[in-house]
């Protein structure tokens, strides 16, 4: 074979070569492209499955909640009724529980969707405790009907077929009347409602631990997918670079972002792209909904709902806390309040109370524990109160001045004052015997005619 032939030789082996290379390279390329489709594809498909379960959170959660809002309903109807004894109250209560329907349509709602999840038997369970306090209800509202004298021709055939128990019949008029709002306003009634709350709560919860799981998994892998893309974009740079620079900007930065803040559960910066924007806000609405169903349900356990107040178990939690230092406790009673409650009614007892907690809340610091620990006893724990004389000093000036304000008569309300019992500890582990010492100061003061303050070391 001369030189001339083998140069030409080459020559076609050079091109087959390059000619092979380039359709190594368009077939890459191709790959690559249908790669980035699909993964494209699929990252879309990611964010309609996080959207639809973020959406069927909410509807469900909606759901769950319009149980609790109809129970409360006919809670505050059967409530207003044996207050008042006016039709009307029960008028719409046998609305609410035979047309408007919510727990039931709500409970029927979540059956459909999830009848053998967790979160089902759990809203079934509260519905199951709101129907057996409905008897309960029924009980009330008959005795309120033959306290007020009233005629039940017309009534509800669950309120007619009640018959009364015999000791309840042989009341007087005004005490069948307290036996009636006793049972929807006692600690029986109110152990049925928080088992209503519970289970609305946690079917709740379980709704949002299952949303979580899903959305933790939709969100790991839509940022495998991510990877590749960020792979995938890296070898086409040359041709796709301004696919890069919106990808990187408006979807991948925010999406890597989200994860951890997710894993963490914070809420998400509303940042990047429109899709993106729209699942961070859906995620912010759900997780901020449920923060403040948190702190509603806490704030609700721990404080009074007539007086703003902490309630006993505010006041036992406080106790608890361990932090107390150097503080003074004083325990507080209405003078004579059953008296001004029995003789001007319970409403106007009502305000005399939220009056005197106003008062208190007024008159003591911010960082002061204000605590209504009984029907008309309140407590109040003076936390870091300082020296011993200029303490007691000041707290006698404020009880003074808070006896002046009840005593004023252009409230409209009744005259009332309270009697005060105050003793001083140093550390929690002698909790128990300054509130004994408290106690027996407030005793002293009832003794001497009540309207004053005594402390235990008087």
């Amino acid at each position: 074979m001369n030189s001339k032939e083998t140069v030409k030789t080459k020559e076609e082996f050079e091109g087959i070569s390059l000619r092979k290379l380039n359709y190594v390279v368009s077939g890459v390329t191709c790959v690559i492209s249908v790669l980035m489709l699909i993964s494209l594809y699929l990252t879309s498909t990611g964010y309609a499955d996080v959207r639809q379960n973020t959406e069927h959170y909410i509807t469900w959660e909606q759901s769950a909640e319009k149980l609790l809002a109809g129970s409360d309903y006919l809670t505050e109807q059967v409530r207003a009724y044996a207050v008042t004894g006016k039709q009307e109250y029960l008028d719409n209560y046998f609305v609410e529980a035979r047309v408007t329907r919510r727990r039931d349509k709500a409970l029927n709602e979540i059956k459909s969707n999830l009848k053998d999840h967790k979160a089902y038997e759990d809203l079934q369970d509260a519905m199951k405790n709101s129907v057996e306090l409905m008897e309960r209800e029924y009980y009330a509202m008959r005795l309120t009907a033959e306290a007020f004298e009233l005629d039940i021709t017309d009534y509800p055939e669950e309120v007619k077929n009640v018959e009364l128990k015999e000791s309840d019949l042989a009341l007087t008029r005004d005490k069948q009347k307290e036996a009636a709002r006793n049972m929807v306003f006692d600690s029986v009634y109110k152990a049925y409602k928080d088992k209503i709350i519970n289970g609305t709560q946690e079917c709740i919860q379980h709704l949002a631990e299952e949303t979580r799981g899903l959305m933790t998994k939709s969100f790991d892998r839509l940022n495998l997918l991510l990877v590749i893309h960020r792979i995938l974009i890296i070898i086409l740079v040359a041709v796709v670079i301004v696919v890069v620079g919106l990808t990187s900007f408006q979807v991948i930065r925010p999406l890597i972002k989200a994860v951890p803040r997710i894993k963490e559960e914070k809420p998400l910066a509303t940042e990047g792209a429109y899709e993106y924007k729209f699942l961070a806000k859906t995620y912010n609405k759900m997780y901020e909904s449920n923060r403040r169903q948190k702190s509603q349900l806490r704030y609700e356990a721990m404080h009074d709902i007539l007086t703003g107040t902490y309630n006993r178990a505010g006041y036992e939690e406080i106790i608890e806390s361990k932090e107390l230092e150097n503080y003074a406790l004083l325990i507080i009673d209405l003078d004579n309040f059953k008296h001004i409650n029995d003789t001007y009614g319970h409403q106007i007892g009502d305000a005399l109370l939220m009056k005197a907690a106003d008062e208190l809340k007024r008159s003591f610091r911010s960082s002061d524990f204000v605590c209504r620990i009984g029907g008309d006893e309140f407590a109040v724990i003076m936390n870091k109160a300082g020296e011993y004389k200029e303490r007691k000093e000041l707290i006698r000036e404020k009880i003074l001045k808070i006896n002046d304000a009840l005593a004023d008569k252009n409230t409209g309300l009744p005259v009332m004052s309270i009697s005060v019992g105050a003793a001083f500890g140093e550390t929690p582990e002698d909790f128990v015997k300054t509130a004994k010492n408290a106690d027996d100061a407030l005793y002293s003061v009832k003794g001497a005619g009540k309207h004053n303050i005594s402390f235990s070391e008087e």
